[in-house]
């Protein structure tokens, strides 16, 4: 349920961090902001490594208590707030272009945005402890190369990332007890629809659209995004709105036909039918849900 509701405005803030450049790396415990305790949104991946933790951390409508060794997952634009009694650890905030800074990059390095998929249940990662000292020795490799001129120095960090979230994706396998995914055929195209979508959800709904973008047919994009993504991509567009819809019923005082329309529908009675069917809920029941 969302916290702090009586500071909400019509739209979700973005909040700055004590970063620069497309890399960072800095201790949790040395943070604070007094935006974290309500919701917000950041523009970079976020990695947050909790150590030590007491409290609830609320991601995208869910509390979550703080615990010791987990691992926060947060995709750009995702909201979040952060309502805790006490944190050690550190963050990670990254962006997609300093992770693939060059097309030989795309074949060679993890695909992390499997990880990020916002079409999947969220849940933050539990870490063995067999893998906190292997977690350890990455972070203090990256606090070491931080700030380190030339390219050399970019491409140890962004290895010393490739390999902090190939453990994370292997521990969210084991623990969080995920049915086993077909492999997935990565596809730098699809990355780029990724990015579309995030720009256009609102106004585009259409495959039509986005296959132009790519000067292929409707049923040829769907192909490669079924094989990369196991989704169609008319599911990716609703799963985007619906996510969107879900951020502003709980997190905004904008009405539900001011949402209706600022996502691109003309009918508020056909927005409530697309909600339903792909939520279960009304928009009104939702919000009255969320603020329960």
């Amino acid at each position: 349920m969302p916290q702090g509701k009586h500071l909400y405005n019509q739209d979700i803030p973005y909040q700055q961090l004590p970063v620069t450049g497309e890399f960072s790396i800095f201790s949790l415990g040395s943070f604070s902001n007094d935006l974290a305790r309500f919701p917000h949104r950041h523009d970079s991946f976020q990695i947050l490594w909790f150590e030590k933790g007491k409290g609830k951390h609320v991601v995208d409508f869910v509390n979550y208590e703080l615990e010791d060794n987990v691992v926060y997952l947060l995709r750009p634009g995702q909201v979040h707030q952060l309502l805790d009694d006490g944190k050690d650890g550190h963050a990670i905030v990254f962006t997609e272009d300093f992770y693939f800074s060059n097309n030989n990059d795309r074949g060679s390095i993890f695909d992390f945005t499997s990880l990020y998929d916002d079409s999947q249940v969220y849940a933050p990662i539990n870490i063995s402890e067999a893998t906190v000292a292997k977690l350890e020795a990455l972070t203090i490799l990256m606090y070491g190369e931080v700030g380190k001129e030339g390219s050399c120095g970019k491409n140890i960090l962004k290895h010393y990332l490739n390999a902090l979230m190939l453990i994370l994706e292997r521990e969210r396998e084991l623990h969080l007890n995920l049915p086993e995914r077909p492999a997935r055929h990565f596809d730098a195209r699809v990355l780029q629809l990724r990015k579309l979508i995030e720009s256009n959800f609102r106004q585009e709904h259409q495959v039509k659209f986005y296959a132009e973008q790519f000067a292929l047919t409707s049923k040829r994009l769907n192909e490669i995004v079924k094989e990369a993504t196991g989704k169609t991509l008319s599911e990716l567009v609703h799963d985007r709105l619906v996510l969107e819809a879900k951020r502003q019923l709980a997190y905004s005082h904008r009405s539900i036909k001011e949402i209706c329309y600022e996502l691109g529908f003309e009918d508020p009675a056909y927005f409530s039918r697309f909600f339903r069917n792909h939520s279960g809920f009304s928009p009104q029941d939702f919000r009255d849900e969320m603020f329960k």
